[in-house]
């Protein structure tokens, strides 16, 4: 639901403020400040992660989800529309810190990657039809009815959310997770010292891991937000079939990559994905027809989302459970900083 509200608004939000009156400019930083504001308070969010109960996080980035959408609906002008779109960056922080940590929680080490593969086919799906759904509705009646409808998606999400019998422990015994069989007690690996440190907001091992991720976000970023008013520019119909092409290939491809980084390493299968990706940009720069766009979609479906996933499995796999909040929402901040400063440089 979170997912599919996403992408039903996300590649028109640039259209929507050219079409409030601001420029294209302004239009790549309003669709990329969500992606700017997540990776602002992410620190903080990896802190709480670890400390509050995930489910309770899931269940506030829900209703800041559904209120960001609707305020994006009714907002008069390109400011509330970035002012909102901020909200959702909170939101977003929120639901990917705890997400893949919450799976970590439930699926042993040895399968993580397989597993976060198949839970990435959740937004694979969402980008195959939220992109083009969202487009006819804004065409049929308006951009406001897109932001309408990702709300009340939202409001779905938020009581599928509250649903899920989600518990790591018991209060008596002071649990706070268990993974793998192990249990860990609260406040267990967190050291001694109560002073503030870095190593509280950010996982170390996952720093490497989030600049691969953040580099390899950024052609997709700049798809992701443009591709639909690039192809207005270029007299391309149809743009948004390059979601469904992208998703279709990121379908298969998610789970087979994620499983190949449990058996051979997380190089041998993420770097041919990368030479993938490259392929997808240049298709990409030189886009002239449908052709050269469903190309870039096969490309960058197979490159860039299988790859990420594998990477973000990673980020989180040598963590213990009372670090995967961390260890998750660090692997986030440097695609946050691809997505936030894509869609404005290009």
């Amino acid at each position: 639901m979170f997912q599919f509200g996403t992408y039903l608004t996300s590649p028109i939000v640039s259209k929507y403020i050219v079409f409030l009156g601001a420029s294209i400019a302004v239009g790549g930083f309003v669709a990329g400040l969500n992606a700017s504001v997540a990776m602002i308070v992410r620190p903080f969010v990896g802190w709480f992660a670890d400390r509050v109960g995930k489910k309770a996080l899931l269940l506030v980035s829900a209703v800041l989800f559904a209120v960001a959408a609707f305020g994006c609906a009714l907002s008069p002008s390109p400011f509330f529309v970035g002012l909102f779109r901020g909200v959702q960056g909170v939101a977003f922080a929120l639901r990917s810190a705890v997400l893949v940590s919450m799976v970590s929680l439930v699926v042993p080490r040895e399968r993580l990657g397989t597993a976060v593969g198949w839970i990435g086919l959740a937004s694979t799906l969402s980008c195959a039809l939220g992109p083009a759904i969202g487009s006819a509705v804004g065409f049929a009646w308006g951009y406001s009815a897109s932001f309408l409808f990702a709300g009340i998606l939202f409001v779905a999400g938020l009581i599928l959310a509250a649903l899920i019998p989600f518990s790591v422990g018991k209060g008596k015994e002071g649990l706070s997770g268990v993974r793998d069989g192990v249990v860990v007690k609260k406040g267990e690996g967190r050291g001694r010292h109560s002073s503030i440190r870095i190593g509280d907001f950010l996982y170390k091992p996952a720093l490497p891991i989030t600049l691969v991720a953040g580099l390899m976000v950024v052609p997709n970023g700049a798809a992701l937000t443009l591709i639909i008013l690039a192809g207005d520019q270029r007299g391309i119909m149809g743009a948004a079939a390059y979601f469904v092409f992208f998703s279709l290939a990121a379908l298969v491809s998610k789970p087979l990559v994620g499983r190949l980084s449990d058996r051979i390493g997380l190089t041998a299968a993420v770097a041919p994905m990368l030479v993938v990706e490259l392929i997808a940009t240049v298709l990409l720069a030189f886009m002239s027809s449908v052709f050269f766009l469903i190309a870039a979609g096969l490309c960058m479906g197979v490159g860039q989302s299988s790859a990420y996933s594998a990477l973000q499995a990673e980020a989180v796999r040598v963590a213990r459970s009372d670090e995967v909040g961390r260890a998750s929402n660090t692997f986030f901040v440097g695609p946050d900083i691809g997505m936030g400063m894509g869609p404005l440089a290009a």
